[in-house]
């Protein structure tokens, strides 16, 4: 599993929601900015299983990788 987290595209997935994460927590609460960085992973996620590569659980775990690691910054803010 590590091995699997180490990759390029979930390198991007837990990045990208860090960011966003750490952006959405600057104009709306903590809690919208936690959903909304969730439903933009799973989105990208429903979309890459009818047009992409497939809905991938890596994916979704380096996404809620990212929010975790954001989380105490954007407390911070």
């Amino acid at each position: 599993m590590i091995a699997k987290l180490r990759e390029e595209d979930k390198q991007q997935h837990f990045w990208y929601s860090f960011f966003i994460l750490l952006g959405c927590s600057l104009v709306v609460p903590l809690p919208l900015a936690l959903a909304t960085t969730f439903l933009v992973g799973l989105a990208k996620e429903i979309w890459d299983h009818y047009r992409g590569s497939g809905f991938c659980w890596y994916d979704m775990l380096a996404n809620l990788l990212g929010m975790a690691f954001a989380w105490p910054l954007a407390l911070a803010i």
